[in-house]
Parts: structure tokens; sequence; C-alpha cells
């Protein structure tokens, strides 16, 4: 008899932990610098002593999933498409089922991590069995944008949120099925929409929010771009000292960003976002009513 996809899950898992989590150079460096250079054994003996601060801290930056973990488990945590409640029932069944993973350093080193039913929820939670990208935006990726792009797209609203309502639902299935698949940048703003989504609270209405943000980017890249000129006459120093705050404004990065947040505006909308900066226009000068509804273009009624 097939397992239940909730079984299937639990299986996959289980199976990851046992062949390992691999970890990076980052970590590697973290363990030097903060436990010496320790030998496999004597790493050993830190994380099997669970009454040592120092074990615990250690075994909860081992059990991370990174990358390919998240990658390999998309399918079957999509496939399970869990709640609350799922989620609870599939950390039961790890932890009556697992006792250890194992944690892959970068020079090879495996090394043995006893788990404890703490351990073994916080894994589950770093999984986030609950932020499954809804199946009609996720078909709809699939469709027209292909399965990898349907698999990075999973696998990062799974990692950045959000927790979807039914507005956040539809704005991201309509933006799917409108941006363009022969542009490159289309994944990209999908991907983009997708962080943007997880600031948003479970009432704030998507398109509004994105004018307005798109509307700050604007003023931040006009201030960065300013803030060039500025540095490109004079310098940091002479700038503070007579009184300039230069807030970090990263210019490319504030361009790239508002380059998303128009595509995506273009295709939820269909036309650009509105201009929201302020603006100077000379009227000319006026005696009364009749001429300021004139320099408006409106007639007088």
């Amino acid at each position: 008899m097939e397992a239940s996809p909730e079984k299937a899950l639990a299986g996959a898992i289980a199976g990851q932990l046992a062949a390992g989590l691999s970890q990076d150079e980052t970590v590697a460096h973290f363990i030097r610098s903060t436990y010496g250079a320790l030998d496999a054994g004597e790493l050993a003996a830190l994380v099997a002593d669970r009454d040592d601060p120092q074990a615990a801290s250690l075994v909860e930056l081992l059990l991370f999933p990174g990358e390919a973990v998240a990658r390999a488990l998309e399918p079957g945590l999509a496939a399970a498409g869990l709640d609350t409640a799922g989620q609870e029932r599939l950390t039961e069944a790890l932890c009556a089922s697992v006792s250890r993973a194992v944690a892959v350093l970068p020079d090879g080193t495996r090394l043995a991590l006893p788990l404890e039913a703490d351990d073994v929820a916080r894994f589950v939670a770093r999984l986030a069995p609950t932020r499954t990208l809804p199946r009609q935006a996720s078909a709809v990726i699939n469709e027209r944008f292909g399965a990898a792009a349907a698999l990075d797209l999973a696998v990062a609203a799974r990692q950045t949120g959000p927790d979807w309502t039914p507005g956040k639902t539809s704005f991201l299935t309509t933006l799917a099925g409108r941006l363009p698949t022969e542009t490159p940048q289309s994944v990209a703003a999908l991907a983009y929409a997708l962080r943007f989504l997880a600031g948003l609270g479970p009432r704030a209405l998507p398109v509004p929010a994105l004018i307005a943000r798109h509307g700050r980017l604007v003023a931040q890249l006009r201030r960065a771009r300013q803030q060039e000129q500025a540095l490109s006459e004079s310098n940091f120093e002479t700038l503070a000292m007579t009184g300039n705050r230069l807030p970090y404004l990263h210019a490319p990065d504030i361009a790239r960003e508002l380059a998303l947040a128009e595509a995506v505006i273009v295709a939820a909308t269909g036309r650009p976002a509105p201009d929201t900066a302020a603006s100077c226009l000379d009227m000319g000068a006026v005696e009364d009513m009749d001429e300021l509804l004139a320099a408006f273009g409106e007639q007088p009624a």
C-alpha cells in the first residue's frame, strides 16, 4: 500500500537527517573560532554532552536545512500541504522514529548529533511545512515558466513567506499569469513579489502597498544619486562636518529593486506606477478664480 503524503514526508525527512546535513565553510569557521581546533572525536564528545550549553548551541547551529535539503524535500512538503495540526503530527512522528542526525562538515567529517524532542521540533519548524506555495499559483508558474522556476519559487516561498491569505494567493496567481514568459526578469519579479508579500500584514492590499513602496524607492534613488554627486564633488568627512547626513543608499541596489517593483505593478495593473513625487509648475499670475480655473485647463461655470 502506498504511504500517505504525510507519512512519505516523515520518511523523506528522516532519510535526509540520516544521510547528512551539509555544512558550509562559515559553520566550520564558527566552530574553529568558538571551540578551537577540535578533531572529529572531540567534536563528537562535545555534541554528545547535552548538559553542556555549548553543545546545545552547536547542535542548534548544525541542525539547519540548507538549500540542497530544502530543494530535496520540497516535493514532499508540497504534496503533504500541512496545516498547523499537520506540522504537529509530523513532529510527533519524527520524534518517535528519529533519535539522531548527521552533520557533514566541509572537510567530509561526519558528525553524529543526538536529537531531543526540542531539536526535532525546531528542525521541522525551520522547514516551514505550513507555508506551501498555493497550488493554483504553483500550477500557473509551472505551466508558464517551467518546473525549475516553479521549484525555485516554491522553496523561496517556504523560506521567506508569506503566510498565505486569499488576497495574497490571488495576487501572486494573477501576477504569474500576466508576467511575460519571454522576459528573464519575470521569475525574479515573482521572487520579489514573494518577499514583498511576506512583509505585508494579513489585511493589507498588495497593489496600494506596492505603489507606496515604489514611490519610496523613487525618492531613495533620487537621494542616492544626489549623494553620489555630492561625494564626487567633495568627500564624506567634509560633508559630515558641514552637517550633511549621508545614510547608506546604494543606487544600483535601489535601481534593481525599483525595476522589479515596476515590473510587478505593470503586470498586476496593466499600467506603470503613478508618479507620486511632488513637482512644481509655474502657472503664471492670476487675478481671480476664473483665471485660476483657466490655468488648470477648466472652464468656469
